[in-house]
């Protein structure tokens, strides 16, 4: 008797088993097929390309046939843009293609190093970045997929000097440029990424035809100056070149190797009174102030950018203080009774980070240290 009991026991354990492994199997069967029948229906449609909404972690890879099918096989046609480390095509509707020139992926600097370096500088979407949606590689071949700028975005350099195809800043909108590129400087900070080439010619503006302003910061092409220039890229060299780019927004004038600094800082620190900063601003373009409050809002944008380049590496505040700084100017700005026709936002629901703001390109890589008190240099 007690036989039969062990032996039905051993057989009803083998038989669970045994459903349990086919259950098992089937499971992982009906995975691979799903698996299977997704692939076989990208393969079938035209090239897979994402959208920029397909920006999430870990970054996307896409099969270089793909990018191949999207850009015509790298047609000359589809070219929008030439740079010292890559050729931009058009790739998709928002989507842009960098490929990196044939040298440099077979010379190295950079080649080998591609796929790590650039998968560890994705970062969380923000509207204030131009997304790296994604990246192809074959042999002989190294492509980056961003997100491509809206029509009609140019650089803040072009729009600095003001000609009849890009008339002069206004305050109000210089205010608004620097207030977004702060925001995206500070959201790449906070996930240890640092940009590397902070300039006006890597900060976009786009500005419709209407009365009304829409600029939009956007940050792309991170990790230049880390895998490819071999050079190190800190948090506070990018608050350094970010006072300086705050210096031409409010002076017009160029950097010029850091004489703009020279000639201007010494200045600020005499005093920020409207008497004061008379000489530092762009009064010929924008304008002078048109009243003691905004002349207080030029001199509080000032004192950032003294901060930012006047202070040593260890003295600099953060860019989270000072993007909470610049937004509060620009919110001024907005909040201003009587603003000129056509610099006034409506709420359309976008938050602060939809309103006028800039456009950061080209960045690098390098840890942010905790944020530091603002404080003005001696």
């Amino acid at each position: 008797m007690h036989d039969a009991v062990v032996a039905a026991v051993h057989h009803a354990v083998v038989a669970s088993a045994a459903a349990a492994l086919v259950a098992l199997a089937v499971a992982l069967f009906l995975l691979w097929r799903k698996r299977l029948v997704a692939a076989a229906r990208a393969a079938d449609g035209a090239a897979v390309v994402p959208g920029p909404a397909a920006t999430t972690a870990p970054l996307r890879v896409v099969p270089l046939a793909d990018v191949e099918r999207a850009t015509d096989g790298f047609h000359p046609s589809r070219v929008i843009g030439q740079g010292r480390h890559f050729a931009v095509y058009a790739a998709a509707p928002g989507i842009a293609a960098k490929r990196m020139h044939p040298h440099l992926v077979l010379g190295d600097p950079g080649g080998r190093r591609f796929p790590a370096a650039v998968r560890s500088l994705a970062v969380p979407p923000h509207p204030n970045l131009a997304a790296l949606v994604g990246l192809s590689e074959g042999p002989g071949e190294r492509v980056l997929l961003v997100e491509r700028a809206p029509a009609g975005a140019v650089s803040l350099d072009r729009v600095l000097g003001g000609d009849d195809a890009h008339p002069p800043l206004s305050w109000h909108q210089r205010a608004a440029v620097a207030a977004g590129a702060a925001r995206g400087l500070a959201h790449l900070h906070a996930h240890g990424v640092a940009h590397g080439r902070v300039r006006p010619r890597n900060l976009l503006v786009n500005a419709n035809a209407g009365a009304r302003w829409r600029h939009a910061t956007r940050l792309t092409d991170y990790g230049l100056a880390g895998f490819l220039d071999r050079a190190d890229a800190h948090a506070e060299t990018d608050v350094y070149m970010f006072g300086a780019v705050l210096l031409e927004l409010l002076t017009g004038r160029r950097w010029d190797g850091g004489r703009l600094a020279d000639w201007a800082l010494p200045r600020i620190r005499a005093g920020t009174g409207p008497g004061a900063l008379a000489e530092v601003l762009d009064v010929a373009r924008a304008g002078p102030p048109r009243d003691k409050a905004e002349a207080r809002l030029l001199a509080r944008t000032a004192r950032v950018a003294l901060a930012c380049v006047g202070n040593d590496g260890r003295s600099r505040p953060g860019m989270a203080e000072v993007s909470a700084i610049l937004s509060d100017v620009e919110a001024a700005y907005r909040g201003r009774k009587g603003a000129p026709e056509g610099e006034e936002e409506e709420d359309d629901g976008d938050g602060d980070e939809g309103r006028l703001s800039g456009c950061l390109l080209a960045p690098s890589r390098s840890a942010h240290k905790g944020d530091k008190l603002l404080r003005l240099p001696v």
